[in-house]
């Protein structure tokens, strides 16, 4: 077998670590006998590592398998569980909740910034001033009405973009382990 093919099985055993032996062992075998079928059938080393992946999120896939497939609670899956949040990294842990919770904050704000602008408008309309104040600064409900409905767009747009960045970033964190022989 080609070195870089022994290489990354390398990587991959390290990343599977917390895994029971034998249950990792049983893996890398699995993927060492694809890569020998399709060397086998002429595929390049390059080749196979390509529709492999990083051998980082190949791991991933594994042990998010192996933590969904056990029950209970023992010593190995809380190693997994940990090692599969450590290949996650920050995006798992700190991003996916900032954009999620930023991106349906600043939707719901574009919603109720024109609304608000068209209370202080209807109000304006029957002869009452509702006073939205910025420091010392006052807008006139006809001011207050075009601004508040940009304001709701731009601030909708932000929420949109950030919701769409959540969704991409589960995609890719969801994302399971590469098929070899394809």
């Amino acid at each position: 077998m080609e070195k870089a093919l022994n290489e990354y099985l390398e990587k991959i055993e390290k990343y599977l670590k917390p895994l029971v032996a034998s249950e990792r062992v049983d893996i890398v075998k699995e993927i060492k006998s694809e890569m020998l079928e399709l060397q086998g059938k002429g595929v390049s080393p390059t080749q196979i590592i390509e529709r492999l992946g990083n051998p980082k999120d190949l791991a991933k896939a594994y042990l998010g398998e192996a933590i969904a497939s056990s029950n209970g609670f023992n010593w190995h899956r809380l190693s997994t569980v940990i090692a599969f949040y450590s290949l996650a990294g920050i995006g798992g842990m700190f991003v996916l909740p900032f954009t999620s919770i930023c991106g349906i904050a600043f939707m719901l704000s574009g919603v109720f910034s024109p609304i608000a602008g068209i209370i202080k408008f209807a109000a304006h309309l029957l002869g009452y001033e509702i006073g939205f104040t910025i420091g010392a600064y006052s807008a006139n409900a006809i001011v207050f009405l075009p601004i508040s409905i940009l304001m709701g767009v731009a601030l909708f747009m932000i929420g949109w973009l950030l919701w769409k960045l959540t969704i991409i970033i589960i995609k890719v964190m969801s994302k399971g382990k590469k098929k070899l022989a394809q």
